[in-house]
This record gives C-alpha cells, sequence and structure tokens, in this order.
C-alpha cells in the first residue's frame, strides 16, 4: 500500500486522503481493489483505475469545491468506516462525520415497503421456476436485491454486496449460510428456502412490533 499511496500523493498531490473497503479494514485479499477517495486542493473529478504492484486502483479524485456549501453526504456513502490517511484541512474528517450521521441516521424502509419487498421477492420465486432464459435471468436479479431487502428487514445499513455479506455472516450466520447456499450451489430448492428465511425474518420482525408495549406518556 505504501508504493499506491507514494504515487499518488505524487500524481495528485492531495490535501485529504480517505481509504476504505478492504484495504481499510485489513480484509483485502489478491483480488481486492484499493478503494480511496483523494481531494485535491483545485481540478476537476477523476477516477484511477490503472494497476500498482499488481493491485487494481478504484480511486476517485474530487477537487476541494465538491465539498464547499450543502453537498449531499449520500453521494459518498461508500467511505463510511474508512481511514484518513491525510487531512491538511480537516476536510476528510468533515465528510467522514457527516456520512456516519447519514448512513447511521437515516430512516429505513416503512413496514409497507418491506411487505412489497417480500411479496417481490415471492413473485420472482415463482418467475424464476422457469428452466427458460427469463426465468433464468429472473433468479439471478432475485439473488441480487433480496441481499439489500434482506439487510433492510434487518435495520442494517446497506453499503454494497461486500459490507452486506461480511454483516451477514458476523451477525446471521443461518441466513448467510441460506443465502451462500442460494448462491452457489444454483439448485432451486436452495433458492426457496432463502426466500422463505425472508419471509419468516420479516413477519416475525412484524410480530414483535404488534406485540411491543405502548412508550409511556408524560404526565400532563
Amino acid at each position: 500500500m505504501h508504493d499506491i499511496l507514494t504515487t499518488l500523493a505524487a500524481e495528485y498531490d492531495p490535501i485529504a486522503i480517505i481509504v476504505y473497503g478492504s484495504f481499510a479494514d485489513g480484509t483485502h485479499n489478491l483480488f481486492s481493489d484499493f478503494d480511496a477517495l483523494l481531494i485535491t486542493r483545485d481540478g476537476t473529478r477523476r477516477h484511477d483505475d490503472r494497476f500498482i504492484d499488481c493491485i487494481q486502483l478504484d480511486v476517485f479524485i474530487h477537487p476541494l469545491s465538491d465539498f464547499a456549501g450543502d453537498y449531499d453526504p449520500a453521494d459518498y456513502a461508500q467511505v463510511y468506516g474508512g481511514q484518513i490517511l491525510l487531512d491538511r484541512d480537516g476536510v476528510a474528517a468533515s465528510l467522514l462525520e457527516r456520512v456516519r450521521s447519514f448512513v447511521e441516521g437515516r430512516a429505513g424502509k416503512t413496514a409497507e415497503e418491506l411487505a412489497f419487498d417480500v411479496s417481490w421477492c415471492e413473485k420472482m420465486l415463482r418467475r424464476a421456476e422457469r428452466t427458460d432464459a427469463e426465468g433464468c435471468f429472473r433468479r439471478h436479479w432475485l439473488l441480487v436485491d433480496s441481499l439489500e431487502i434482506y439487510t433492510e428487514i434487518r435495520g442494517w445499513p446497506y453499503l454494497g454486496p461486500k459490507k452486506a455479506l461480511s454483516q451477514l455472516e458476523k451477525k446471521d450466520r443461518a441466513a448467510f449460510a441460506l443465502y451462500e447456499r442460494a448462491l452457489t450451489e444454483g439448485d432451486y430448492s436452495a433458492l426457496v428456502a432463502w426466500v422463505s428465511h425472508i419471509r419468516e425474518r420479516f413477519d416475525k420482525g412484524r410480530r414483535k412490533k404488534k406485540q411491543a408495549p405502548p412508550a409511556p406518556q408524560g404526565r400532563l
């Protein structure tokens, strides 16, 4: 990583560097990209995806002007949990704090929206039973979208498939095993088991909310 940072610093002269993803949390391997956000004093937005030391970059370069005024932290949600390696003007710390507040404070989907998503999963499951091109397409569509739907049901922020899979494996091993089987085995029964688990988890959460005692009322 040292050679990558030296090269980036020499070429772009950044005032801030935020590294995120697997190189920030120590989970990188031979297939990992180097994810980073660089902020420069001026210039234009750029993307650097070359290879350095056999590691592909996924580095976004932004001018300082992008972070002036009321910018939308949702546009930079990928840096959530990242590490600041350089911060000359405090802009990186400010960005990470705004992203953290956005990710951890945003409202999740309503029960009605989640109910629609679960029903959509079940509809896609029925259509995925077909073995023609459309059925296979819907199988893959269901596998991709259901991961985000499940994280929403669990009340976790969805920050992309890699982080979602890691979170699922750490916090819900049973669900991870079902999803992994549906992904890797290609068997329709595995997909049925995964979607059934989604339905069960959603219904369980809805029952808990209905059974929760009412919030205490203050004195008038």
